[in-house]
């Protein structure tokens, strides 16, 4: 890949980066001339998507629950790249479950993995950028972190924790003079591994594909569900120097799903 671009010098860490939305912005990120660490649970996948991508890229084991995980994995970025200058925390579960179906434990991991990890990953990330010539951090909530459903309790908790927390860090790094942006992408229904989870329990339950499709597709008003790349490009951009001035936001990916 090419070392001039877009993100020419940008040394970037992804955590959820083996696949979907993080994986997209890998690629995208790569394209523009970054160097790119994939921290994620899934090794096989995580050292595929980082072999695709060539040498800018890597791949390195992390437990986003895990702060010493956290701190591992930064370092083992810095030490192949350099001193990291954007962090993108994309990791993250759904598994939809009523407030009468859901367990504590259910409860307890999926906040443990998206609002958790989100938060160790902005406390790791603030650490590596503070010193340096300017930085941004790129949080992954969610539409359903803005307008819940009656099977999302869990997971609307933890992105409308994540969406909240992404503007305390905001705020903390403006009122601290750290040359940190923080913002957040809210996706609508995009279609990767985890919205094909939720099309393979549709179909089990007795639901055609096309079918489980078609409802996700009708909930958003541009009738279609969005594609990781689309995703990644919102990451991409928050990122960007193009949004040197924007902090603290949220910015939907949804096909008019919040309008």
């Amino acid at each position: 890949m090419s070392d001039t671009g877009r993100f020419a010098g940008k040394v970037v860490f992804i955590s959820g980066g083996a696949s979907g939305i993080g994986a997209a912005a890998a690629r995208g990120f790569v394209e523009g001339g970054a160097k790119v660490a994939l921290g994620d649970l899934q090794t096989q996948k995580g050292e595929a998507a980082a072999a695709g991508l060539g040498p800018n890229a890597m791949f390195v084991h992390l437990d986003v629950t895990q702060e010493a995980s956290w701190s591992a994995a930064v370092a083992a970025a810095q030490a192949r790249f350099g001193s990291l200058t954007t962090v993108v925390n994309c990791a993250g579960i759904s598994v939809p479950a009523n407030i009468e179906d859901e367990t504590l434990d259910g409860f307890h991991r999926t906040m443990g993995i998206n609002l958790d990890g989100t938060f160790l990953g902005c406390k790791a990330a603030v650490a590596a950028l503070k010193g340096g010539k300017g930085g941004a951090i790129v949080n992954i909530a969610s539409t359903l972190g803005a307008r819940s459903g009656a099977i999302f309790p869990a997971y609307s908790a933890s992105k409308g924790g994540v969406r909240l927390l992404t503007r305390s860090v905001a705020l903390h790094c403006a009122q601290q003079g750290y040359d940190i942006r923080v913002n957040a992408i809210l996706p609508g229904a995009i279609h990767t591994e985890m919205v094909e989870g939720y099309i393979a329990a549709g179909e089990a339950s007795g639901a055609s594909r096309d079918d489980v499709i078609n409802g996700f597709a009708q909930s958003h008003p541009l009738k279609r569900l969005g594609k990781p790349q689309e995703a990644a490009a919102a990451i991409l951009f928050l990122a960007s120097d193009e949004a040197a001035f924007i902090t603290g936001a949220d910015l939907p990916v949804d096909g008019g799903f919040l309008a």
